[in-house]
């Protein structure tokens, strides 16, 4: 899109002043206000509208967390067999999960068949509609590194350099995981760790440098991996930022976590930890230069974290969103309170729940894995709760991205709210169900009014007519298609609300 962008701008160097400040006056409208999908591929947010939650047989999961997701959604169980399918069932049974709220998905079982994150697939919506799984390759475990991004690459279970524990049964995986969902799959022919891979679903990504270091080390230069990333998953924005573990596998998921398209929560080491300077320098030089795909920069938010273990650190952006609950990790000391509360806080209206998992306590385990966690516990700093779940995102989802109004306006500033609504299932939305409601802080009843159509089929706009000093005002998207889904925007609506203030 940037290159796109730049060759206006030369041929503009031949138009008038008046012509030139118009057109770009038209281009900051379709880039600033409105997200727009046109002709590129789509790769879905994790906030996004889901069926359920994947994880794998046998369990390297808490069973009360298999309980939760199956109760809150759906459950996608990955089975290598029969054999592990009744094995799984008999304890389904015992712990009340219905049948109804499971489906067995026959998968090949390889060697991070746990790891669920990292091999499974993005789900990413063809310019038609169409929703394909990602099939990045997968050849070898995840590596790690040390901090600088052009540093040696060593195996998880080795401190030789370039060594790799290949993973080639796990490369295999997604076809049948395909057909077990009915989904067509999209070939990417390029590493996409899914424990580095973060994205807005507007077309903006973040990883840590290490993803580029092992696209180079499979043979896929720097430019080419933006290139594939840009036509496949439709990624125009990539953000690489430095690897902040002293050596790791520097997933970032362990290190930040994107709430929406323009809030970010990033984790916050006691100041007495080594990693606390690493931190505070990637967000000072890195993260708070970024703008977001509204041309604004990223509201960071602060998740505090403490030591576990000697000096690890609790990993508790290692959370997964699914639809509208948020399931969190929990290490067993005091600062498990405070990360919840900060999950309750940044976001209002969804469940937020937290799952220790002391592996003594478990009824049931995967077979090795109290070898790979000899501590006893089943969480690491670097390989918690999102690290094994994998959400399926609905292939008919109704799609709603918001351009919210700054957060404190003037008394004469026009408060435009747009809107970006694309309904996936194609049945058409139903138009007078496309709202705006809005009500100043304090008002119990909503006043709600129907967004304005556009040019643009899935672009809306509604100006809150409220403009008296020292007001703040709520409000929120509404929407619903012919399919019978209905979305709002924050999707916890009216629990979790927009809102701004006016000076």
């Amino acid at each position: 899109m940037g290159k796109k962008i730049k060759n206006v701008f030369l041929l503009l160097a031949f138009i008038t002043p008046a012509c030139v400040k118009h057109i770009q006056a038209q281009v900051n409208t379709l880039e600033n206000n409105f997200y727009t999908q046109a002709n590129t591929n789509r790769t879905a947010a994790e906030w996004e509208p889901a069926k359920g939650t994947m994880v794998a047989w046998p369990l390297a999961l808490p069973h009360k967390l298999v309980v939760e997701l199956a109760k809150d959604n759906h459950l996608y169980t990955l089975v290598e067999n029969d054999t592990i399918k009744a094995e799984a069932q008999k304890w389904y049974d015992q712990w009340g999960i219905e049948a109804s709220h499971n489906t067995f998905v026959y998968l090949p079982r390889g060697i991070d068949f746990w790891w669920t994150r990292d091999w499974g697939p993005s789900a990413i919506f063809m310019p038609d509609g169409k929703m394909k799984l990602a099939d990045a390759n997968c050849l070898y475990v995840p590596p790690r590194a040390k901090w600088g991004c052009t540093d040696a690459l060593y195996s998880l279970f080795s401190d030789k350099q370039h060594e790799t524990l290949e993973s080639e049964i796990d490369d295999n995986t997604i076809v049948p995981l395909g057909k077990g969902l009915n989904l067509e799959v999209l070939n990417l022919p390029f590493i996409n760790t899914g424990g580095n891979f973060m994205t807005d679903g507007l077309g903006t990504a973040f990883s840590t440098c290490i993803m580029v270091s092992e696209n180079k080390f499979h043979q896929v230069p720097e430019a080419q991996y933006f290139k594939l990333n840009q036509d496949l998953q439709g990624i125009n924005n990539y953000h690489i930022i430095s690897n902040f573990e002293k050596m790791g596998i520097q997933h970032i998921d362990c290190f930040m976590k994107l709430l929406d398209e323009e809030r970010m929560l990033v984790a916050e080491p006691p100041v007495n930890h080594e990693l606390h300077a690493v931190y505070e320098q990637i967000i000072e030089n890195e993260l708070k230069k970024l703008k977001t795909v509204y041309g604004r920069p990223y509201e960071i938010l602060r998740l505090k974290t403490d030591r576990y273990d000697g000096d690890k650190l609790a990993a508790y952006t290692n959370s997964i969103i699914v639809n509208k609950t948020i399931y969190v990790p929990l290490f067993q000391i005091k600062a498990d309170s405070i990360a919840l509360q900060t999950w309750r806080n940044a976001m209002p209206g969804y469940v937020v729940k937290g799952f220790e998992f002391a592996l003594k306590d478990e009824p049931f385990l995967s077979e090795g894995i109290k070898e790979q966690y000899s501590s006893g516990y089943g969480w690491k700093s670097g390989d918690a709760l999102h690290c094994r779940t994998r959400a399926v995102w609905d292939p008919e989802m109704l799609f709603i991205s918001t351009k919210r109004i700054e957060k404190v306006v003037d008394s004469k500033h026009k408060n435009i709210v747009y809107t970006t609504i694309v309904d996936y299932s194609k049945k058409g939305l139903v138009e007078s169900k496309a709202q705006l409601f809005w009500r100043v802080m304090g008002e119990t009843s909503w006043r709600s009014a129907v967004l304005n159509p556009t040019e643009n089929p899935s672009h809306f706009f509604y100006e809150i007519p409220y403009h008296e000093k020292g007001a703040t005002v709520e409000y929120f998207i509404a929407a619903e298609s012919k399919s019978g889904r209905k979305e709002t925007q924050p999707r916890t609506a009216p629990a979790g609300m927009y809102q701004f203030r006016i000076k």
